[in-house]
């Protein structure tokens, strides 16, 4: 900023002394744009553009705003190298209790929100921010912004107007706005607004002929206003419960700026010195002060996260992501692994000979892949990446054949009992044509039955095992575990994966993962990181495009007419619910009461159900049942993964709105998987047209396109990452601040992981790097075992 002092004298003649000169001059607004465009916010710069034409008294009340916004603006330091001593990461990893400035109910609040440690505090960033300076001028508010304006209460009263009950009348001394209220109890209005008092209030200014107003602001007390206060996450859950959220949100404010202020130019940088002069990054010390307690910075850039210290923490959050999958990754690849050597091609060739039908071109690609990948006397550690229906199962087979023939025993997990049914089926199908022993071993099995599989696996006589979470059990033994496929990977921790990996004795099995649910590539490099990719982009030949359809609940007469045609085709039927009982909470069809309907007006047919709270055994005898002779499953989202039955061409979803996209994708797979013609109809409430377009909008992206990954980036910029894979984002990633639904953060993703690949190659267990050690050891040491550094 130019010479604060002389533009505050500056402005300060033209309103005291040189009125003539402000009223009548020219080029005023041009001088101080120029002095002022390195570091106002927007809407400073946006007013002085047009500041020569305005009448005078609006040029008057804007100089008085920008003489208040200079007085007050703070630059942030430039020589952010402090002459104080700078603590290791350790010392900063000291419980909440222990800090001595902090008093009981603070630390209580910080422990409400999942905060342990002082490191903890000081990487809790805010949401958001709000700018509550308050405007001199109701002229300087634009509508349809949040602003804080000071005012004196005019009068008070109450109304009828149909939405309004009472509205406070207020002026700034030359313009008038009414302050709206819809309480039915009202009287406490005018306790808080007395005619003629000063108030300072916040809200959205909103206009209706010529009439300016704010419904239901928030009044601010002394200290809730002047200057940029940053809004935190606060959540419902925890002690403080019971405290409103505007006083939870104060108390973590004033809490986290305590922290902050003692602590933060004492935290030790543990960024690399060419990385921080690459990206031109600020010190982390000063980044952690400025976004707890911003000033000089502009609130809108803070909001669009594009400041250089937002940058810096995005940056940093993706880079130690990163870092911490390629150490695990490299620690994998230290381990020995069983060498299943053979000759590729030859034996792709032989396995293509077994089979009743071509693999694609892409089925070929990837199995080879694999096969090269197990060859080597390091593990193989590789996702493989389908959309629906694309034959990810017959190459999962294809390896697990390559490991039995060398003499090793091949694990399959899958997340649920009914899906553990059905690749049993498919491997047993193709095993027992070449006498090979294929075993299934899941929660519902008998004590007895699970002893005989235990005892099958532990002799080696079980050369494939199909199983769910009971595989990982330590009763599990193998006697020589060379492979293990996990298919829906993401419904799997990376601690469960690692339980089975280590059931190899000595040797580290080669592990294959698989997912149906498509994941942008740049989703994927980030969380599966530590793995090697592998996509099959081509659907088999003879299958044919899902046909989808939006239909509105008053056209319901289309949807029985479907039933009706594809029942008499000799098909089958899913109708999918978002809920298993109705619910008081909200208005949405539940399947057990929609079960009753359909068996009303399908009397003549074999209407089944099924939902998430039947056992795993009334589950698969619903399946086998509705595989046999069923016509119609009426399910809750339990059907979503995996199930596979030729002759099912319908898929109906009521309430359609209410799932994700990449969920309705999965759902809507589970047709379509045979050479016959199938739909999928996506209904929803004729409400929805006029109260939500944007669900529309949302939907008709299904009904356009069949293609999974397609599918999958439109569900992440809506919705999130975390959302798409069914876990929470923060929790999994462990992501502070970093987000990528936004498109700037997953441009980053790409930066952050050449650099610590780099940062690796010249320091591979970051022994020169103490500090950046201690923290990834500290966010993802648990989450992956990253053992080899620690």
């Amino acid at each position: 900023m130019a010479d604060r002092v002389k533009l505050l004298e500056f402005i300060e003649g033209l309103l005291e002394n040189e009125a003539l000169k402000l009223r009548r001059g020219f080029g005023i607004g041009l001088y101080l744009y120029n002095q002022l465009k390195d570091s106002a916010p927007p809407y400073v710069l946006e007013n002085l553009q047009v500041f020569d034409r305005m009448p005078f008294e609006k040029r008057k009340a804007f100089l008085i705003e920008l003489k208040r916004f200079i007085g007050e603006v703070t630059e942030p330091p430039k020589d952010v190298k402090r002459s104080v001593k700078k603590r290791g990461l350790r010392d900063f990893l000291i419980p909440l209790d222990k800090l001595k400035f902090l008093d009981n109910k603070e630390i209580k609040v910080l422990k409400s929100l999942g905060i342990g440690t002082l490191l903890d505090a000081l990487f809790f960033f805010p949401l958001r921010y709000e700018d509550r300076r308050p405007l001199s001028s109701l002229k300087l508010a634009k509508v349809g912004d949040k602003v804080v304006l000071k005012l004196r209460v005019k009068d008070v009263r109450k109304v009828n107007d149909g939405r309004y009950t009472a509205e406070v009348i207020c002026t700034d001394g030359v313009d008038e706005v009414k302050l709206k209220f819809r309480f039915k109890k009202n009287d406490f209005i005018f306790a808080l607004y007395r005619r003629g008092s000063e108030v300072v209030v916040l809200g959205k200014l909103k206009s209706f002929n010529r009439e300016k107003y704010i419904v239901h602001p928030e009044l601010l007390k002394e200290g809730e206003f002047g200057g940029i206060f940053p809004v935190y996450y606060v959540r419902t859950k925890g002690e403080v419960v019971n405290v409103s959220s505007k006083t939870r949100q104060s108390r973590i404010r004033l809490a986290l700026n305590k922290t902050v202020r003692k602590t933060a130019k004492y935290f030790p940088e543990y960024l690399p010195e060419s990385i921080r002069k690459k990206y031109s990054f600020p010190d982390i010390d000063e980044t952690l002060l400025i976004l707890h307690t911003p000033e000089g910075v502009d609130v809108k850039s803070l909001n669009a996260f594009s400041d250089p210290f937002h940058r810096r923490a995005i940056y940093d959050d993706l880079f130690l992501f990163q870092l911490a999958l390629l150490l695990k990754k490299k620690e994998t690849e230290l381990e020995n692994s069983p060498q299943i050597k053979l000759s590729v091609d030859k034996f792709v060739a032989r396995f293509q000979d077994k089979l009743s039908f071509r693999l694609t071109n892409a089925q070929l690609r990837v199995l080879r892949e694999i096969l090269e990948d197990m060859g080597r006397e390091h593990p193989m550690n590789r996702l493989l990446q389908g959309d629906v229906g694309s034959g990810k199962t017959v190459v999962a087979i294809g390896a697990t054949l390559a490991a039995v023939e060398k003499g090793y025993q091949v694990a399959v997990m899958v997340p649920t009992e009914i899906l553990a049914h059905q690749h049993y089926r498919k491997f047993k199908a193709f095993f027992d044509k070449e006498g090979i022993e294929v075993g299934l071993l899941t929660g519902s099995l008998t004590p007895t039955q699970k002893r005989s599989v235990y005892k099958h696996i532990r002799e080696g006589n079980i050369k494939v095992v199909v199983g769910t979470h009971a595989l990982i059990q330590e009763k599990v033994e193998f006697h020589k575990l060379g492979l293990v496929v996990i298919d829906e990977q993401h419904r799997f921790g990376v601690m469960q994966r690692k339980l089975l990996l280590e059931k190899g004795k000595g040797l580290y099995p080669h592990c294959l993962v698989m997912s149906a649910t498509p994941i942008p590539r740049t989703l994927a490099l980030s969380v599966y990181g530590d793995l090697d990719i592998s996509v099959i982009d081509e659907l088999p030949p003879g299958r044919r495009e899902v046909r989808t359809m939006l239909l509105y609940d008053s056209e319901k007469e289309k949807l029985m007419e479907a039933v009706n045609r594809e029942l008499s085709l000799g098909n089958k039927v899913y109708i999918i619910y978002p809920l298993i009982e109705e619910s008081e909470k909200v208005e949405l069809k539940a399947a057990t009461d929609e079960y009753e309907r359909w068996k009303k007006l399908l009397p003549e047919r074999k209407v089944l159900l099924l939902h998430g709270r039947m056992s795993d055994s009334e589950k698969q005898e619903i399946m086998e049942s509705f595989k046999r002779d069923g016509d119609v499953l009426v399910s809750t989202t339990v059907i979503e993964v995996g199930i596979d039955i030729p002759e099912a061409t319908l898929m109906i979803i009521e309430d359609a709105h209410r799932f994700g996209l990449s969920q309705l994708h999965q759902l809507r797979g589970r047709v379509g998987r045979s050479d016959r013609l199938s739909y999928c109809y996506l209904v929803i409430p004729d409400s929805i047209r006029r109260v939500d377009a944007e669900a529309i909008k949302r939907l008709k992206v299904l009904v356009r396109t069949n293609d999974g990954f397609e599918v999958a980036e439109m569900d992440m910029k809506l919705r999130g990452p975390g959302e798409l894979l069914g876990v929470s984002q923060s929790g999994y990633f462990g992501f502070n601040i970093a987000n990528l639904a936004r498109s700037h953060d997953r441009a980053v993703l790409q930066n952050a992981r050449d650099d610590a690949q780099k940062l690796l190659e010249e320091d591979p267990k970051l022994d020169k790097h103490i500090n950046l050690k201690e923290l990834i050891l500290y966010r993802y040491g648990d989450k992956l075992d990253l053992s080899y550094i620690a």
